[in-house]
Order: structure tokens, then sequence, then C-alpha cells
């Protein structure tokens, strides 16, 4: 995608936004644009878009797809964080609650294993109901160049 002649690489438009859109008209864009250090990997997916009449160009199942992909990334941490734990908590317990009972010691690798899970996933639970709190108010969003926007991608790709 160019913007100001300028090519932004790996920016993924939904059909329905891309139909509506006029070439050389003057469009601001809402995206989520990846930011890692692996410049290579980093792409952008546009959630709405402004035109200079104001109108406003969006999916609705874009805002229900991010955060359902959220939820699904929660579920996949949580049960990660759980097993990690558990590992970490059956040979620590024994180190923390020596002289306790076998019994007890279960009890709290199995309780303290589950916490860490379920607040691993209620992070990424609350990530995404976050991430569609602010899909709703896009006035907030800051708006950035597209030079700089541009300097986030691999020269590979540009």
């Amino acid at each position: 995608m160019k913007v100001d002649g300028i090519l932004i690489p790996n920016v993924k438009v939904p059909i329905q936004i891309y139909e509506d859109l006029e070439k050389g008209s003057h469009v601001e864009f809402y995206a989520l644009v990846q930011n890692s250090k692996n410049k290579v990997k980093n792409t952008a997916i546009v959630l709405a878009a402004k035109t200079a009449s104001g109108r406003l160009l969006r999916v609705p199942s874009m805002r229900y797809k991010v955060q359902l992909h959220f939820w699904v990334i929660a579920a996949i941490w949580a049960a990660v964080a759980f097993v990690l734990s558990w590992i970490a908590l059956v040979f620590g317990s024994d180190f923390l609650m020596g002289s306790r009972s076998m019994s007890l010691q279960w009890a709290f690798i199995n309780s303290g294993a589950s916490v860490i899970g379920l607040l691993t996933g209620g992070f990424f639970v609350g990530c995404g109901i976050y991430l569609f709190h602010k899909t709703s108010v896009l006035d907030t969003w800051k708006s950035i160049a597209p030079a700089l926007l541009a300097e986030r991608f691999s020269k590979l790709h540009r």
C-alpha cells in the first residue's frame, strides 16, 4: 500500500474497506501495527478508515475477530502457565513446604498453578476487552506519519 508516496508493506486491508476507497482521495486509516524487533515479521491490519467527508468505513466483525483471537491466545497461555508453574511448584514445594504432609503439598501445587494460570489468562482476556473498547472510540487513537510507519517494516519489503 502506498500512503503519500511512501510504500507501507505487509498491510492487510479488509475487502469491504478496500472496495469503498477511491484512488487519490484523503483517507485516515485506523490500524493495528506490529512493532517487533524483527522488522521482517511486522504486519499491519486496517480496522477502519475515515474518508475526507467524515464517513467511517469499518468491518464490525473485525472488532469481534480480534477479541476472539485474544481469547484464544489467553486460553493457550493460561494452559502453558498452568503446566509450567505446576512443574516448578512440584520441584519447589518440597523446598517451600518440606515439613508438611504430602496431601497439603499437592493442594498447594494445584491451587498455586491454577491461580497462576487464571491470572495469565485473565491478563490476555483483559487486553482483548481493552482493545474492544479502544476500537469503539477511534478518535482517541494517535496518528503516525507514513514515513515513520514505514520504518517499522524491513527494508527488504520496501
